[in-house]
This record gives C-alpha cells, sequence and structure tokens, in this order.
C-alpha cells in the first residue's frame, strides 16, 4: 500500500465508498518443479549454457493481451486506505470551526423529581418511597379487607407524596456540518486528459473530508463563461464547451453561502480547478469576489488547482500567487498545478502553442504533490478562528 501511495497509483483507484481492490503480486511459495524429460544436467557441476527443465518461452500469441497484469485483487476497507494516506501524506485532522449553532437537542433522563407528569411516573421508585413511609409509620403491619380475598391481607398504598416522577435534561449537540464545493473550468481547452485529473483529485479530496463530518453536503459548480449548478455525475463527465469566465463560478458559490450554507451553520470547502486559460480582465474580478466573499470568517479553506497550464506566465495562478505574495489574499487559500512534462511536450496542430502532455507515471506523482500542496499539515490552515 506505501508504495502504490508514493508513486500516486492510488489515486487512479475508486472504490463504492467502503472498500477499494488493490491488486498485489501473487506470492507463489518455493516448491520442486520437475521438468519435463530431455536432455539437461544430472548430476555434477554442469557446463555453461546448459538448460535446466525447459527453455520454451512461457507465452505464446502474436496479440496484445487485455486482462489485468498477474496478480491478486484484495479488498482494502476504505478507512485503512485514509490512515496510509494521512501518514504517508501527513495530512492533517480536519476541525471544524467553533460555532453557536446547535444540530440537534437531545433528551437524557438523569434524575427524579416529586412532580411531573403521570406519563413519565417511576413505578419503581414510586413503590420503593410507598415501602419506606409505610414501614416507618407502622401502616405496613396493617391488615386490609380486600375484595377477592377470603383473609385480611397487608396492603401498601402509595399516596400522592410517594410519587416519583423521572426528569430530563436537554443536552444541544454542537453542529458539525460541512459543505463542499467542487468547481472546475468547462472552457474548450479542457480535454479529456485534464478533466480526469481532476475528477481523480476531486473523488480523493472528497473522501478525506468527509472522514471528519457526520454530515457533508457537497455542490458541484460547472462553468464556461456563465457558472450553472451540476450533479455529480454531470460534474465528472461533461467534458468542455464554450469560453471561460472563473470568476463566474466563485460568483456563483458565494450566492449559495447567503442562502442556502450561510457561515454560521457550515464548514465551508471550496476546491476550484482550471487549466489557467481566463480573459485578462476577469482576473481581477475573480480575485474581488474572493476577497469580498470568501473571507476566513466565511470559509474554511479555499484550494485552486491549475491542470496541464500552456505556461505560467499570465495564468490564474500566476495571478491568485502574486496576490497571496502580497498578502492580499488570507492563508486559508492556497494554490497547486499539475504541469505537464516537457520533454514530452509535442506540437499542436495550432501555430500559437504546444498542446501540453503528461506520462502516466508524471500523472500519478504531480497528484499526489497537488493534495499534499494543498492539504498537507504545513500547507493549509484546517482551523478558522
Amino acid at each position: 500500500m506505501k508504495k502504490w501511495i508514493s508513486n500516486g497509483s492510488i489515486f487512479r483507484t475508486r472504490g463504492d465508498g467502503k472498500k477499494i481492490q488493490v491488486n498485489i503480486p501473487r506470492i507463489d511459495i518455493p516448491h520442486i518443479v520437475y521438468g519435463e524429460q530431455g536432455d539437461g544436467v544430472g548430476r555434477g557441476k554442469g557446463k555453461k549454457g546448459d538448460v535446466i527443465g525447459s527453455d520454451d518461452p512461457q507465452g505464446q500469441g502474436n496479440q496484445a493481451g487485455q486482462d489485468q497484469q498477474e496478480g491478486i485483487m484484495v479488498d482494502i476497507d476504505l478507512d485503512e486506505i485514509l490512515k496510509f494516506l494521512q501518514d504517508e501524506l501527513q495530512l492533517p485532522d480536519l476541525k471544524p470551526k467553533p460555532n453557536n449553532v446547535f444540530e440537534e437537542t437531545k433528551i437524557k433522563y438523569n434524575d427524579i423529581s416529586r412532580t411531573g407528569p403521570e406519563s413519565l411516573r417511576h413505578p419503581r421508585r414510586t413503590w420503593l418511597q410507598a415501602l419506606r413511609r409505610s414501614s416507618a409509620s407502622g401502616e405496613i403491619n396493617e391488615l386490609h379487607e380486600v375484595p377477592g380475598f377470603a383473609q385480611p391481607i397487608k396492603l401498601i398504598r402509595p399516596i400522592n407524596a410517594d410519587k416519583r416522577y423521572r426528569q430530563y435534561k436537554e443536552i444541544k449537540v454542537p453542529a458539525s456540518n460541512a459543505v463542499i464545493f467542487f468547481a472546475r473550468d468547462g472552457s474548450g481547452s479542457m480535454d479529456q486528459i485534464k478533466c480526469d485529473i481532476v475528477s481523480d483529485m476531486a473523488w480523493w479530496i472528497d473522501i478525506w473530508i468527509r472522514k471528519f463530518y457526520k454530515r457533508v453536503e457537497r455542490m458541484y459548480v460547472w462553468h464556461d463563461t456563465q457558472a450553472q449548478e451540476v450533479d455529480e455525475k454531470t460534474f465528472y463527465n461533461y467534458r468542455y464547451g464554450g469560453g471561460t469566465n472563473c470568476s463566474s463560478a466563485f460568483k456563483l458559490i458565494s450566492k449559495q453561502l447567503e442562502n442556502r450554507y450561510p457561515a454560521d451553520m457550515w464548514n465551508v470547502y471550496v476546491f476550484y480547478f482550471t487549466d489557467g486559460e481566463n480573459w485578462d480582465d476577469d482576473n481581477a474580478k475573480l480575485v474581488e469576489t474572493i476577497q469580498k466573499q470568501f473571507g476566513e470568517n466565511v470559509v474554511n479553506f479555499v484550494g485552486i488547482t491549475q491542470v496541464l497550464s500552456y505556461a505560467y506566465e499570465n495564468s490564474v495562478k500566476q495571478f491568485i500567487d502574486g496576490k497571496l505574495d502580497k498578502k492580499e489574499l488570507g492563508k486559508h487559500i492556497r494554490t497547486t498545478s499539475i504541469e505537464a512534462t516537457k520533454e514530452k511536450e509535442v506540437a499542436s496542430k495550432s501555430l500559437f502553442m504546444p498542446t501540453p502532455r503528461i506520462s502516466d507515471e508524471d500523472r500519478d506523482i504531480q497528484i499526489k504533490k497537488g493534495i499534499i500542496e494543498l492539504l498537507g499539515k504545513d500547507k493549509v490552515q484546517v482551523n478558522v478562528q
């Protein structure tokens, strides 16, 4: 498992929310193998080049196979995977920001009272008190005629002063709700490779945050020039549209924070994914929206990931990084990037810029790096005071 996490391969794997399948090499127990009859080496030292057993190739055929690599598929609990992730990536425990909102009120019966409704009368305590009183006064020895009995019998008769009632206390349980906003650029430059990287990062970030909250809601935002709320399937599978207006996504989210998810009731996490392409005048609008609507008193964390940008210059990440360096944005905002494999860049059919490409190995390693840079212990302000 450590190897899977170290090389980032785990981030290509998804489960059903409870278990994840991991392929481990098959382990063969050492045993004696009897070779086919024929020339070989018997006793003695033998000569260099002599074949022991058969030297026939193990596999035959002239076409590529379609099955998975040889190994054993093992189902591992997602909780165990997250423990490995926390240790290997040094991810911190997320702490809800303090608030005075209570999610529910629990009733706990923890006392006895002399007054109360008959529905809460405590029979055992009532009879015990009646027994004590009648014993102390001597009434317990008195005989009483009771219909249906031939001989007088002793009776214990509770009076109002003997009655005892269960008393409860209201215990308010603090709210620990979280809402995760996943927003992504859906412009024409977001191709299949970029969208798959976004999908993998978002899925694992989602799993990690949900570990720390009893109730988690998620909202998915897709945008080109206009932002819109979409369902989870559309967010992960719908590919690209037209132009780009990054600020539209944050403006849509800010409206939800005013109405659906007020800051005093929800722990808010925002993750935005883009390839860095944006209208020049919209970068300033994006920063202005973040400054005014996504302060530390409103959201726990904002993470911006730039995926396979054509260039760092004039990109969304460069603009945000510049504001972070000048401390014009809070420490609860972090950026990271998934960068192209430079030696494997290939010329685009377009005459203007190369098409970013990334090798499978770099892809996995950089996804791991991106999650660390967003959520690592020395990177993220997780507890908003």
